[in-house]
């Protein structure tokens, strides 16, 4: 059967550490989050509510199109990023902060609706769960140009949109990934007992 899981979690959650070491660990195909290839990831960090809509377009494109690979492909995948979370949590943050407004979101969901219907969803998405301040801690420790301009406000607001998409999902199962309580980038116990879940499950 068919392989492909997704990784899904907020900003410096620590998905990105995770998603790899899960693909080497099982030996799969890796699929890296695309956001160096938006070109208006920088403009849109600068100025959310001139560019979120342009910004979040090009992720759906760009997710549609790693998803539907994936689905193609043969060969046993880990997704970092999925394309439900990019839509069903920022997406949907943009707009309650009306950085997004009614008519943008509205041909935004309508399109993302209309995509949804017609992918077959991983087998499994694994929440990496993490408070804001160990995500804050993590994006300050990396360093990223483009993400200086994000505050705590931001992240609580993806954590608290994270936690209704992660228990309303019904696609497809979902395993939480709690960075809190593990370290899952150091500890191999920590690690191996995720590993053995998510092998179980498949």
């Amino acid at each position: 059967m068919k392989k492909f899981i997704a990784i899904a979690g907020n900003i410096g959650s620590g998905k990105t550490n995770l998603a790899k070491k899960l693909a080497n660990h099982f030996g799969w195909e890796y699929f890296q989050e695309p956001f160096e290839e938006n070109p208006y990831l920088e403009k849109y960090y600068q100025d959310m509510g001139k560019w979120a809509f342009k910004c979040e377009v090009f992720f759906l494109g760009r997710r549609l199109q790693d998803h539907l690979q994936i689905i193609e492909s043969n060969l046993p995948t880990v997704q970092d990023r999925c394309i439900y979370e990019g839509a069903e949590v920022f997406v949907k943050n943009l707009y309650q902060n009306r950085l997004l407004d009614e008519a943008d979101w509205q041909t935004y969901n309508n399109l993302y609706k209309a995509i949804k219907k017609t992918l077959t969803p991983p087998e499994l998405i694994i929440y990496a769960k993490s408070s804001t301040d160990r995500c804050i801690k993590n994006i300050t420790k990396r360093n990223r140009n483009v993400e200086f301009h994000l505050n705590n406000t931001y992240i609580s607001d993806l954590n608290h949109l994270y936690e209704e998409w992660s228990r309303d999902f019904k696609d497809c199962p979902i395993i939480i990934a709690n960075g809190d309580q593990n370290d899952f980038k150091y500890n191999e116990k920590d690690f191996l007992k995720l590993a053995e879940k998510i092998k179980k499950s498949l």
